[in-house]
């Protein structure tokens, strides 16, 4: 009640911070998590600063105030069938001397003070017993705790929340028939926030997380409905590249690639665009891939365009496609924010390859005769600038790559609209690269070991999660570790790369260690893409148990890109089990797809699923870690629906959800 006062005047406000404008998003502000407050504590012998919930009455009350006008209101608390009471405290709120007199009977909870021989709560969440109470809201049952912001209490929230559900005119809609025997959609929501049982919230849980995943499935399939009903401008072949090009290869490309080379061919032979995800692990070969597609695009008299999220590999890609193309006249243009193309190149007998940043999507930049797109590590850009990137041809064909392994439950969601190609299998020669995990105490060998590899014209690279000193954070930085990398190999052997230089130091240190006139690099996790450095051996992680395992495994493959034997030294104190277990799974394998697969049962999805790098809503209730059966199902049951009924003429419902779920994901495909 008092809590509700006091901040009357900033609720409008901060219900809008939350996106909360409706009862609509109301119902859909869904608890982070519940405490279990229908168990009863004995507060008399509860030690200090654990958490009871007990029930009892008001023996006496008063109000105290100091000088400056500060003031606290004490009520003495008898816990039900107790001798003994305690006191619960309020700062500030005078007026609960006519809210909480003698003789009150209330639920309280809060941490348990012990000052002397006195028992305190300080501002516990109370309520009230009333002779009419149905039920309790805040206390005496498994309550919800939802995420909120300032001039937000928990109890103003669980308060409109409980009114809502519980009108007699709430009612949710079904939007399909379900399979299976999930509750209603009515009875989900109500559960969700405020459940009877640990069971009845997971059903609760369940029906609504299939919901959810059912939605994307049907988002997805719709997307796939109207890249097949568009057609492409592709002429017919004037010209021989990729026969010639193939046998010019002093290499044979893997089975792999050369099955994935058969399944592009097909696409691009098709009257609708090519929408085709490249997976492949650190150095299978995306490149000769791509390599491949932009060539069968350049045979029809089409440019093609591969856009990459970093200068560095921008410049890396521009390079190796120069060493492959060289002798076919095809032009291979660098664009970026520092680089534009040449006139001079842009005549070819053989069509032009443009290479850049996001620079390649901004208004000014022309790509004439577009006809194919490439996207590299496209997770790090958005669905705008991907929609942006490919608006500059007509109906493009596109194929994104990512050297980040998505395990198949994740790709499942993420990428339903796409086709999926695999490169599962590494080019010959490489040796597998030794990872080793080692306490900072153990340093001084891998310096040492590092100085024998440098004799033998071999390089290193050392990496730490940040850039500057924190006192926030009891990390070694960059910066720092530079003075001493160069206080250890000498200062003509060390340079630094971090993602805050402008882009001409940067390259400047990349060609210094890249040419072999430098043999460490100190860096951030910049280097994670875009450095290909065959006589890199070592791979030196620093504070590895704060780098994700997708992370820690792209770092790792910085290394091992030749026929030498390379390792990877993981540096850490890890604190939990958690951080343990992904150190040491690092260890066992350098398999991208397991690492993947093990990276979200330790640590959930996270928010891979954000708008706006998938263009789908964050998920909210369903978690991808367990709910693999529950996203199997969806997906059957979104594409039995669209088989029978395209237009979801019948459905009325899904149709306005859709509209919905599809302005929140910044994507209008409905009709």
């Amino acid at each position: 009640m008092a809590t509700v006062q006091s901040t009357k005047k900033k609720v409008p406000e901060a219900w809008a911070k939350l996106g909360i404008l409706s009862d609509q998003d109301l119902i859909h502000h869904f608890p982070r998590r519940y405490e279990d407050r229908s168990l009863w504590s004995d507060p008399i012998s509860a030690t200090e600063g654990a958490t009871v919930t007990t029930r009892g009455k008001i023996v006496s009350s008063k109000n105290n105030r100091w000088r400056g006008g500060r003031s606290s209101f004490e009520a003495v608390f008898q816990p039900q069938g107790m001798f003994e009471s305690i006191t619960l405290v309020w700062y500030n709120m005078p007026f609960f001397k006519n809210y909480l007199k003698e003789g009150k009977e209330l639920i309280a909870h809060g941490r348990i003070m012990i000052s002397g021989k006195k028992r305190k709560i300080m501002h516990p969440e109370i309520e009230v017993i009333t002779e009419d109470m149905h039920c309790s809201i805040h206390l005496d049952r498994l309550t919800p705790i939802y995420p909120t912001t300032t001039g937000l209490s928990q109890r103003v929230i669980r308060s409109r929340m409980h009114a809502t559900l519980s009108g007699e005119d709430f009612y949710v809609q079904e939007m399909v028939p379900l399979p299976g025997n999930f509750v209603s959609a009515t009875e989900a929501y109500r559960e969700i926030h405020f459940p009877t049982t640990p069971a009845s919230l997971e059903s609760a849980r369940q029906r609504l997380a299939f919901e959810e995943l059912f939605l994307m499935q049907i988002l997805l399939a719709k997307r796939r409905q109207n890249v097949i009903s568009v057609h492409k401008k592709r002429g017919k072949k004037k010209r021989d590249l990729v026969e010639p090009w193939l046998k010019s290869l002093s290499f044979q490309p893997t089975n792999a690639q050369s099955r994935v080379f058969a399944e592009l061919d097909e696409d691009l032979a098709r009257e609708r665009p090519m929408n085709r995800l490249l997976q492949g692990d650190v150095g299978s070969g995306k490149t000769l891939v791509a390599c491949h597609a932009m060539l069968r695009t350049l045979e029809c008299g089409m440019n093609a365009a591969l856009l990459a999220p970093t200068e560095t590999l921008a410049e890396q890609h521009a390079r190796n496609l120069r060493k492959l193309l060289e002798p076919f006249d095809v032009s291979v243009q660098v664009w970026t924010k520092n680089q534009k193309p040449t006139g001079a190149g842009l005549f070819t007998k053989n069509g032009i390859i443009f290479v850049g940043t996001h620079a390649l999507f901004q208004a000014k930049a022309v790509l004439p005769s577009l006809g194919l797109g490439v996207i590299d590590e496209q997770h790090k850009f958005g669905v705008l600038q991907r929609r942006a990137f490919l608006a500059k041809g007509e109906n493009t064909d596109l194929l994104v790559m990512t050297a980040t392994p998505i395990p198949r439950t994740l790709c499942l969601t993420l990428y339903g609209d796409l086709d999926v190609s695999v490169l599962d299998e590494m080019p010959p020669g490489r040796k597998e690269i030794k990872t080793v995990l080692r306490s900072a105490e153990e340093l001084s060998k891998v310096w040492a070991y590092i100085k024998k590899e440098i004799q033998k014209d071999r390089q290193a690279y050392v990496v730490y999660p940040v850039l500057e000193e924190s006192e926030k954070l009891d990390l070694k930085s960059v910066k720092v570790a530079f003075k001493e990398m160069q206080g250890i190999f000498g200062e003509k052997e060390v340079v630094m790369l971090h993602g805050k230089m402008d882009p001409e130091e940067k390259m400047l240190q990349m060609a210094e260690f890249r040419t072999g006139r430098k043999h460490v690099m100190v860096a951030t996790s910049v280097i994670e893409v875009g450095v290909d450095v065959p006589t890199a051996t070592m791979m030196v992680i620093e504070h590895a148990e704060r780098f994700g395992l997708a992370q820690l495994h792209q770092l790792r493959g910085r290394v091992g890109r030749s026929d030498l034997q390379s390792y990877c030294v993981l540096v850490g104190e890890p604190k939990g089990e958690e951080s343990w277990k992904r150190l040491k799974i690092m260890e066992e394998t350098q398999d991208g797809f397991r690492l993947a697969e093990e990276d979200l049962k330790i640590r959930g999805p996270g928010n891979i699923l954000g708008a706006e790098q998938s263009g789908l809503p964050p998920l909210r209730v369903a978690n991808l870690g367990r709910d693999m059966l529950l996203l199997s199902e969806a997906r059957k049951a979104a594409s039995e629906l669209m088989e029978r009924e395209p237009e979801l003429e019948n459905y009325p419902a899904l149709r306005e959800r859709l509209k919905t779920y599809e302005v929140f994901a910044g994507h209008q495909t409905a009709n």
